[in-house]
């Protein structure tokens, strides 16, 4: 019975032994070598000694360009609205031409054609709606402008795609122009300038539908003016911008153009 307890202390104690050993770390390293796999050595001349990286400094943002411009016309015609006109028609005709430097640069001749006769605004104030009795207000009766042409710098501030429906992509492009030119009154011209910012979208390689925001400013009579001449008020005869005194128009102009490049 001596000799059984004497065994099982020596059996534990050599265990206690051992797992003091394999946590030391002397063991584990023996049996790690033993578990993984032989390491591999290639000769220098077998590795590869050239490695390829993306170009990050040659950014090509349209590759290949859909609809080319440069060195090309681009006429058009549409309508549009004077949007800030009280007393006189809004509707607008215009016509528009543009030769492309390059794809960025260009020159426009932009223009306007504006529709005769009143607003329903002014034609209330003609039939005295709104006015003491028996004071009319007949805007006809004073200098209206007839038409404007400008010629302007294009610049063409973006290029790219847009998808309209789940299978159709188009091309547009972004641009911003500004410039000068005259302005028709019925009896007189001034001078003008322009500034405006517009969008091109393209159904094909050389047509399109162009669509502008413009502001024109310059001067002329204006019938609003309390120093209005009272035939304005009571006449029936066309008065001459010389009986007016003169200010400044601001007018925000919004078109709409089919436009052929070729």
């Amino acid at each position: 019975m001596w000799n059984v307890r004497r065994f099982a202390t020596w059996f534990f104690t050599a265990g206690f032994f051992f797992a003091g050993f394999l946590i030391s770390g002397r063991g584990g390293d023996h049996l790690c070598s033993v578990a993984h796999a032989d390491t591999i050595e290639f000769p220098e001349s077998e590795l590869p000694t050239e490695t390829v990286l993306p170009v990050f400094d040659k950014t090509v943002v349209v590759r290949d360009r859909r609809v080319k411009t440069a060195g090309k016309f681009e006429v058009g015609g549409g309508v549009g609205l004077n949007l800030a006109e009280p007393l006189y028609n809004q509707t607008v005709f215009n016509l528009t031409a543009t030769y492309h430097f390059s794809e960025t640069n260009g020159v426009n001749i932009f223009g306007l054609f504006l529709s005769q006769g009143l607003s329903q605004a002014g034609q209330d104030l003609k039939n005295g709606i709104g006015l003491v009795p028996p004071q009319k207000f007949d805007a006809s009766l004073a200098p209206t402008v007839q038409d404007m042409f400008f010629g302007n710098y294009e610049l063409t501030a973006y290029y790219g795609k847009i998808s309209l429906a789940k299978q159709t992509v188009m091309n547009l492009s972004l641009y911003g122009l500004a410039g000068g030119g005259l302005v028709q009154w019925s009896d007189h011209s001034a001078f003008g300038v322009d500034a405006g910012i517009g969008q091109k979208l393209w159904f094909t390689r050389d047509m399109g539908l162009r669509v502008d925001l413009l502001l024109a400013m310059y001067t002329g009579p204006d019938p609003t003016n309390p120093d209005t001449p009272q035939k304005t008020l009571t006449g029936s005869t066309k008065l001459s911008s010389s009986q007016f005194s003169s200010t400044y128009y601001i007018r925000p102009f919004m078109t709409a153009d089919y436009i052929y490049l070729f």
